[in-house]
C-alpha cells in the first residue's frame, strides 16, 4: 500500500472516530448555561425537504447572525462550544442546525445532494427570521468540510431574498472540483457487506461524496457571479481536504472580497483543535 493511501486511511479513521466521540459527548446540548452565558433554545423547523433540528442562543437585539453548518458526518452539536462561547454570544445570534439526515434532523428517504441541503437550510433561515420577527444587518454562514460548499450555496440562494449583508466562511472546505476526488475507501464503503457494519450517518456521509465533484463544477458560474465576501480558514497540514482548495477563488478570478487565513500545523479538525484562534477570528469586526 502506498504511503499516501496509508495516510488517507489513518486520517479518515481518526476523523470518523473523532466525529463519533464528539457526537456522544455533545448529542445533548446543555440548556442551563453557566453564569454569564445565555439560555439556549432548540426546535424543529419544517422545510420541503424534511424537518431540521436547530439550536440557538438569545437572538433579540443582535445585529448579526452566525450560522454553523457541519460537515459529513456530523451534527449541529459539533459546534456547541461555539454556541456557548460568551464573546460570540455577545456579537451574534447563533444557529447550529443538524443537516438533513444527520443528528436529529429528518429526511426519509435520505437523498444526497449539496443543493438539497442548501435549500433546506435556506428555508430554515427564512422561517426562523419570520417566526421570531428578526432582521439582521449581516449574516455570516460558516461551513466546515462538506458544510463549506453548502454554506456558499446557501449564501447564493439568500442573495436577493433578504436585505442583509452576506458573508461566507469556508472552514477546511472542499470548493475546487479539480482537487475533489473519491478515495478508494469511498468505493469500499459503498459495498453492502461493509455498510452493514457502519452507522447510518457514516453510510449517508459516504453517499454525499460521490456527486460532490460534479456539484462543485455546477456551482462554478454561480460562485463567480455571487461576489459574496469569503474568508477561507484552512489548516496547513490538512490531509483530508488539500490546502490547494484555498486557491480556487483566485484561479477563477473571483470578483468578491476573499481572504485566506492559514493555521500553522492545523489539520482537518481545526474547529476543535484551534477553537480559540477561530473564535478570535469570528469576533473581529472586519470578518
Amino acid at each position: 500500500m502506498k504511503k499516501k493511501q496509508y495516510l488517507y486511511i489513518v486520517w479518515m479513521f481518526i476523523f470518523l472516530l473523532f466525529c463519533f466521540l464528539l457526537y456522544l459527548i455533545t448529542s445533548s446540548i446543555e440548556l442551563y448555561p453557566e453564569e454569564g452565558k445565555e439560555v439556549l433554545e432548540t426546535q424543529f423547523i419544517p422545510t420541503k425537504q424534511g424537518n431540521l433540528f436547530i439550536s440557538n442562543n438569545v437572538c433579540l437585539s443582535k445585529q448579526k447572525l452566525l450560522i454553523f453548518i457541519h460537515g459529513s458526518p456530523g451534527s449541529g452539536s459539533d459546534f456547541s462550544m461555539y454556541l456557548k462561547e460568551k464573546d460570540l454570544q455577545k456579537k451574534y445570534c447563533i444557529l447550529t442546525p443538524d443537516r438533513l439526515g444527520f443528528g436529529n434532523s429528518y429526511q426519509n428517504p435520505f437523498v444526497p445532494g449539496l443543493g438539497l441541503q442548501a435549500e433546506a437550510i435556506t428555508e430554515m433561515i427564512q422561517y426562523f427570521l419570520n417566526q421570531k420577527t428578526l432582521s439582521f444587518q449581516e449574516i455570516t454562514i460558516l461551513g466546515h468540510s462538506y458544510g463549506g460548499p453548502i454554506a456558499f450555496k446557501v449564501a447564493i440562494l439568500l442573495q436577493g431574498r433578504i436585505p442583509s449583508s452576506l458573508k461566507v466562511v469556508l472552514l477546511s472546505a472542499p470548493i475546487d472540483p479539480k482537487w475533489e476526488e473519491l478515495k478508494f475507501y469511498n468505493h469500499l464503503a459503498k459495498k453492502n457487506y461493509i455498510q452493514w457494519f457502519l452507522p447510518n450517518t457514516w453510510v449517508r456521509s459516504n453517499e454525499e461524496m460521490f456527486p460532490l465533484k460534479s456539484e462543485l463544477e455546477w456551482m462554478r458560474d454561480e460562485v463567480i457571479q455571487s461576489k459574496i465576501s469569503v474568508l477561507s480558514i484552512h489548516g496547513e497540514e490538512d490531509y483530508i481536504v488539500p490546502l490547494e482548495h484555498v486557491k480556487y477563488l483566485e484561479s477563477i478570478s473571483y470578483q468578491g472580497n476573499h481572504r485566506t487565513y492559514l493555521i500553522d500545523g492545523g489539520g482537518h479538525l481545526i474547529p476543535w483543535t484551534s477553537f480559540s484562534e477561530i473564535t478570535s477570528i469570528l469576533t473581529r469586526e472586519d470578518i
